[in-house]
């Protein structure tokens, strides 16, 4: 079995020496990992029987969430979110060392948590197949494709083993702007294409902001902390987490709007002592904030680091259970990024979808969603692109497109700060199962966000760091924070024949082509540049998680601190790879 190496890079963009990996002592085994590998070598036996396969370890987080290194697993005890934190950690203090994480930020509700007990679990253990990179004239075979997760050998140092997601393909430029990627043919003076993923991708790697299933305990019954609310305060909730509409008259929109509204550490902190808080809850703009990231350890880590997460993201996902009450009516969701408004609305007479980018109508199709009907529905902007789904299809296909042009002026306004609504006229209908998710924001570089907070950021300083407040505080006033995105730089990468780039889906965590130097140049003869990855170092394509991690249950004995028993294979999270 062999570990897959995905330690994040250090500061410098261009590092010099061999990968500390090889430097370091293997840390020894634990009886959980021995008991581990003897499990899984059953499942191999019957897995890879008789295909090209290979079996690998992730050790770290750069392709959280959709693959996980060494973490814990927490579930949050505000409002009972099941979130996993990195642990491998990217200080390698803590892996020599052995000190704990002291706390985690719930990325739900946002919750800090003290984590002192927490097991530490295994990274993901994969399949790879080799077939189709090795024996690419082979029937079924294929060249590799942008978005695969592969495994390759890593440029600088070819006895690493790296996993990241290859993004940018032979024979053309690649450009990082705005959290999205872009490509066009290499030396020529064609205009930068938005690149959008499949379904099937974009779905597997959106990340979470909010589900409202799960609110926070000290938050419930206190509208000032309610994220869905009615426009007009005419929402009822006939029941935790069921939204009513009124009844509206035929020219009259009534909206249930999201606001991102959270508590910053020092609310969170007057809530849970029942104190009066130190300032009234506000709405801020959605970040390419990353629970995965938001851990902190005693000594090492400074705990404001845990929220330095503050790229803002306009890609977003809204889901719920649409029901209709009304055999006619007009409903619509709306998701808004950078100002501009995107809308899918039906006919709910005819279930006739028509899909909206400002004034600009995109498209018409039907849908289930017809009279008295109830289904779930899934509204996404993401990659230029608006989809829809209705009881797990797409009318739309993969989606409708739009070209808004170059972006030189492209930032957050006021009305991103209530991002999401649904919204009725001329009929009624309920709201359930909401779920809000974002797409990853790719950063420029591997590590430092790209909007870098000024140093004369309000608040004063705490070891060096604006406290986490002044942060929230920029993140609620666009007009403070919005010019800090807009006119931001991209970063362009040329890419040659028979070579690919790779980034990691943890964008800000992820050691990758962004941030490789030349070193090893033993074997490397040619004229390669720092993010290419030639066609011979590609290993395989990762297509399954066969054991996550085994599942502690009751009465939960714990042999040593990482150890518990009984358990059970994770089934939940055994699945094919996206």
């Amino acid at each position: 079995m062999t570990k897959t190496d995905t330690r994040p890079a250090p500061a410098s963009t261009a590092p010099q020496g061999k990968p500390a990996k090889a430097k370091e002592p293997k840390p020894k085994e634990s009886r959980r990992d021995v008991l581990d590998q003897i499990i899984v070598a059953f499942i191999l036996a019957i897995l890879i029987r008789g295909f090209e396969a290979e079996a690998f370890v992730i050790p770290t987080g750069s392709m959280a969430p959709t693959l996980k290194g060494r973490h814990l697993e927490i579930t949050c005890p505000q409002c009972g979110h099941t979130f996993t934190v990195g642990a491998d950690d990217r200080n390698e203090a803590y892996v020599l060392q052995n000190r704990p994480i002291d706390t985690v930020v719930c990325g739900n509700c946002r919750f800090q948590t003290p984590t002192a007990d927490a097991p530490r679990f295994k990274g993901d253990r994969i399949l790879v197949t080799k077939f189709p990179y090795e024996f690419p004239s082979l029937p079924g075979s294929s060249a590799p494709r942008r978005w695969d997760v592969i495994v390759f050998h890593w440029p600088e140092g070819p006895e690493t083993n790296y996993i990241k997601r290859m993004v940018g393909l032979p024979n053309e430029e690649l450009k990082i702007g705005y959290g999205d990627l872009y490509a066009r043919p290499r030396d020529s003076n064609e205009p930068f294409q938005i690149l959008r993923k499949p379904l099937d991708h974009q779905q597997a790697m959106q990340m979470l902001v909010n589900d409202d299933a799960h609110r926070a305990k000290l938050l419930k019954g206190d509208p000032a902390w309610s994220r869905w609310q009615g426009a007009k305060g005419d929402w009822s909730e006939s029941k935790a987490g069921e939204f009513v509409s009124p009844t509206t008259a035929s020219g009259e929109w009534s909206s249930l709007r999201y606001r991102h509204l959270i508590p910053d550490p020092e609310q969170w902190a007057a809530i849970a002592q029942a104190k009066p808080l130190p300032r009234r809850p506000r709405p801020t703009l959605i970040t390419d904030f990353y629970a995965y990231n938001a851990s902190t350890i005693s000594e090492i880590s400074h705990p404001i680091s845990a929220w330095l997460q503050h790229d803002w993201v306009g890609d977003l996902t809204v889901s719920c259970r649409l029901t209709s009450t009304s055999e006619a009516g007009l409903v619509r969701l709306e998701l808004v990024e950078a100002g501009v408004t995107n809308r899918c609305e039906i006919d709910l007479s005819t279930g006739l979808a028509t899909l909206f980018h400002g004034e600009t109508k995109l498209g018409e199709a039907s849908t289930k969603l017809k009279g008295k009907a109830s289904y779930p529905v899934e509204f996404a902007n993401v990659d230029d692109r608006l989809t829809l789904w209705v009881d797990g299809e797409t009318p739309f296909g993969e989606g409708l497109t739009y070209d808004d042009g170059p972006l030189p002026n492209y930032g957050p306004t006021a009305a991103d700060l209530d991002p999401v609504g649904i919204a009725v006229k001329g009929g009624m209908v309920r709201v359930s199962e909401l779920v809000l998710k974002r797409d990853i924001y790719y950063t420029q570089e591997a590590g430092p966000p790209d909007a870098s907070i000024p140093s004369t950021f309000d608040g004063g300083r705490e070891n060096g760091m604006a406290p986490v407040y002044s942060m929230f505080d920029l993140l609620a006033d666009p007009t403070r924070f919005g010019p800090l995105m807009t006119g931001l730089s991209s970063r362009t990468f040329s890419i040659k024949p028979d070579h690919y780039m790779m980034m990691g889906d943890n964008s800000p965590r992820s050691s990758d082509s962004r941030a490789w130097g030349r070193i090893d140049r033993s074997w490397d003869t040619g004229d390669r540049e720092s993010w290419e990855v030639p066609r011979e170092l590609l290993i395989g394509k990762a297509f399954f998680v066969y054991w996550p991690h085994a599942v502690p249950f009751w009465p939960n004995i714990g042999l040593d601190r990482d150890l518990r028993v009984p358990f059970r294979p994770y089934f939940e999270r055994m699945r094919p790879i996206r």
